[in-house]
């Protein structure tokens, strides 16, 4: 009786504790992207100022709840050199943000080459992807449908998306949110 009542509580009130890494080339807005998640389900958080942000060496740490999850986001430096210690954290990942600017389309290669070393990760064949289109706000910009192009992988197997963003502005960063929820939710292999 006291496993049966120990299981419900769990089940009901513990929250599911998940890890998101986030990555892209330097100086997309992964770190901004992230403080502004922080900003929408953190109550009081104190947001840095984004003109202040500067590029990540090495990892940023945050972790959001929302309803019955424990979104722990692992913000991971996007230089060149850094780029090989991806595989390290894309192994425990259990969803993955992938940050592309789009007010760069001189990048949109290098981004699309990135993007498929980081599919050459097992893990992340089974884990959801958003792809954050970000700074879509601005005249030039990429469109999510252009990206959407460059990045096809058709070996990936869970869900994928590709949605426009604006970290500077917080434009579809709730929604970014919600929707690797609905997709980690989905997941019986993610629940554990």
């Amino acid at each position: 009786m006291y496993t049966l009542s120990v299981g419900l509580w769990e089940q009901f009130f513990q929250k599911k504790d998940y890890f998101v890494v986030i990555v892209g080339l330097d100086n997309a807005g992964k770190t901004t992207f992230l403080e502004q998640i922080k900003g929408k389900f953190v109550k009081n958080y104190p947001m840095l100022n984004p003109a202040k942000i500067t590029s990540t060496v090495g990892l940023n740490i945050g972790k959001v709840e929302v309803d019955q999850a424990r979104l722990n986001f692992w913000d991971v430096g996007g230089q060149e050199d850094l780029r090989c210690l991806w595989a390290n954290y894309l192994d425990e990942a259990s969803a993955l943000i992938y940050v592309v600017d789009a007010s760069r389309p001189d990048l949109l290669p290098t981004v699309a080459e990135s993007f498929k070393e980081v599919m050459k990760v097992e893990r992340v064949k089974e884990v959801p992807i958003l792809v954050a289109v970000n700074k879509s706000e601005l005249e030039g910009a990429i469109t999510a449908d252009k990206v959407r192009m460059a990045l096809d992988d058709g070996d990936h197997e869970a869900d994928m998306a590709v949605l426009p963003v604006s970290a500077l502005e917080g434009l579809n960063v709730d929604r970014c949110v919600r929707w690797i929820l609905r997709s980690l939710a989905s997941k019986p292999l993610f629940l554990d």
